[in-house]
């Protein structure tokens, strides 16, 4: 309204461009949203040039103040002249009164603010992906505040006009427990105790059809004094345990941690990318290394020790063995699980799984640790909402752009951490005395993983050497059966994930290239061009499968020459690329 006139634009799609605006008044909207907003994935050739068009109808209207912005646009409106900031500022205020002991005062500004809803919020609106997120949103934020009105309400005694209002909004919200709850109490202080348990039996046979649970302990515990007539239930004590909400503790759901060693530097630095505020959207940080580098443990190692960045949870997902990847779906669907969602009850569809968790993470300080990661779409449907959190990968290659920030190169610890590695695990006097200690450690240069199967290798074999282990890894054989160590277990399990073209290249290089290749070299052995030639080794380059180094012998004309590590070739030399691992 502007002057008493309605001036909101009748457009669909300029609606939906204000709406988004308002929603996010005062701070900017990406123009990449404001795209997904209004075609989702299939935007026109001429989506840009269209936006404009929208951009100055909306600069059109009187009373607007709208912004170009550095990627953006930007709405500036005062403080309190929306809905949704009346309903916040009003609801704020409730909240804490309601903690300062003013029942009163707070039921009332409750009252106020849920006032100030006319119906469903955007109701006159076809929302597209972002605005109806937010809508979702700001619905949920309606029934935390009612809930907290009826909780003072039943403080000051008013269970008797409670009853018919929580009667209708339960039958709206069939497994809403907290409701349940309310209106079982109203109905046993206003002495209709059958009724109580009535509401409890019913909301008992909805769960268990249609989400196969119990009701939550706090439903039974109700139930059960309600059955005994506990006197603690009645007013005047004024303080029915069912007012306030259970302890909700944030979810965490990480692998153990362990000790990591000579990590300290990655680690803080790693911190400080995940932490510092971001300008728009979550942080997402890649870390990605050799096969066996430890990219796993680095990265469950840092979420340990990040909960007081993220207190609203932290969770892990991994996608498998990269040879046969977990579908999206199936890694939404256990991150919703462990946020509380029903398996029975989630959506099947990919968007619809990714909504979901947006519309968890919103406000929401979150960190998800996702691991084995080959590909970044991926990620692209794991991505919180807000700024607040973060994803951390651990990828198999490097990943950047997009929602990627700078990539981050775990490299092989030095020298004397691995000989600590050793050392700490098999005893200084079986790793010592032996000549082929040096050769071992050589041959793993600084990866903690292929170490840590050797040495797991040595302890189920204690009758063997270093010499023994290192002449037995050297040996061609068939893969290994069962679920033994193995030093070649992180190697095997990278190869697999390749697209069968590269895996066949590189078997071909282990077999017959020098230790420093050169592109001229690779397009001998692979019967091709030398361009063909070096797009293959960059790519075994991302994947950390090669290293890389300037020519400077004038042997290549060329700039990189490439140099496959030991450990790597000897595994390709003696157990198939695609062996299982």
């Amino acid at each position: 309204m502007h002057d008493g006139v309605n001036v909101t634009p009748s457009a669909p799609k300029v609606r939906q461009v204000l709406a988004l605006l308002a929603l996010r008044a005062n701070s900017t909207v990406p123009l990449h949203q404001l795209v997904e907003e209004l075609w989702e994935e299939r935007p026109p050739s001429s989506a840009a040039t269209t936006l404009q068009t929208y951009i100055y109808q909306l600069r059109k209207l009187p009373g607007l103040s709208l912004e170009t912005t550095p990627g953006g646009y930007r709405l500036s409106v005062p403080q309190g002249c929306l809905d949704s900031m009346r309903f916040t500022e009003l609801a704020d205020l409730g909240r804490t009164a309601m903690e300062e002991g003013a029942v009163t005062e707070a039921a009332d500004l409750l009252h106020r603010a849920l006032a100030v809803w006319r119906g469903p919020a955007l109701s006159d609106l076809t929302p597209g992906p972002i605005v109806g997120i937010d809508a979702l949103r700001l619905a949920e934020q309606r029934y935390e505040v009612l809930e907290e009105r009826i909780d003072a309400d039943l403080l000051l005694g008013r269970h008797h006009r409670l009853i018919s209002e929580l009667t209708a909004l339960a039958a709206d919200n069939p497994t809403r427990e907290g409701l349940h709850a309310k209106l079982m109490l109203s109905l046993y202080r206003a002495g209709r105790r059958p009724d109580a348990l009535e509401v409890f039996q019913r909301i008992r046979r909805v769960l268990i059809r249609e989400l196969g649970l119990e009701p939550c302990s706090e439903l039974q515990w109700l139930h059960q004094q309600v059955l005994a007539g506990d006197r603690g239930l009645d007013l005047p004590a004024g303080r029915a345990t069912v007012h306030a909400a259970p302890e909700v503790r944030p979810p965490v759901k990480l692998p153990a941690d362990a000790p990591l060693i000579g990590r300290d530097t990655e680690l803080a630095r790693v911190g400080r990318m995940l932490c510092e505020p971001a300008a728009q959207g979550p942080k997402c940080v890649c870390v990605a290394g050799a096969p066996g580098v430890g990219t796993t443990s680095f990265t469950v190692a840092l979420a340990h020790r990040l909960g007081e960045a993220f207190p609203d949870g932290r969770l892990y997902v991994s996608f498998g063995d990269p040879a046969a990847p977990r579908r999206v779906e199936d890694v939404l669907g256990e991150l919703l699980e462990a946020v509380g969602h029903a398996r029975s009850a989630l959506p099947d569809g990919r968007a619809e799984r990714a909504a979901l968790l947006r519309a968890w993470t919103a406000g929401r300080r979150v960190l998800l640790v996702v691991d084995h990661v080959a590909a970044a779409h991926q990620v692209a449907d794991l991505l919180p909402e807000d700024s607040g959190s973060a994803v951390l990968v651990a990828g198999y290659r490097r990943l950047c752009g997009g929602h990627f920030g700078a990539p981050v190169d775990l490299l092989p610890i030095g020298p004397e951490q691995a000989q600590e590695l050793f050392l700490g695990a098999l005893g200084r006097d079986r790793l010592l005395g032996e000549d082929s200690s040096r050769t071992l450690l050589d041959l793993f240069g600084g990866l903690p993983g292929p170490m840590a199967e050797a040495v797991g290798l040595l302890e189920l074999r204690p009758h063997w050497s270093v010499r023994q282990l290192v002449d037995w890894m050297g040996r061609d054989r068939p893969a290994p059966t069962g679920q033994r160590p193995h030093p070649f277990h992180h190697v095997r399990r990278r190869c697999g994930g390749l697209d069968p073209r590269v895996g066949d290249a590189l078997a071909k290089l282990a077999g017959e290239a020098d230790d420093v290749l050169t592109v001229e070299e690779a397009a001998r052995i692979l019967g091709g061009n030398a361009d063909l030639a070096e797009e293959l080794l960059e790519e075994l380059v991302e994947f950390f499968l090669l290293e890389v180094d300037l020519v400077r012998d004038g042997s290549s004309e060329r700039f990189f020459q490439y140099r496959m590590p030991p450990l790597l070739r000897m595994a390709l030399r003696t157990v198939p690329v695609g062996a299982p691992a």
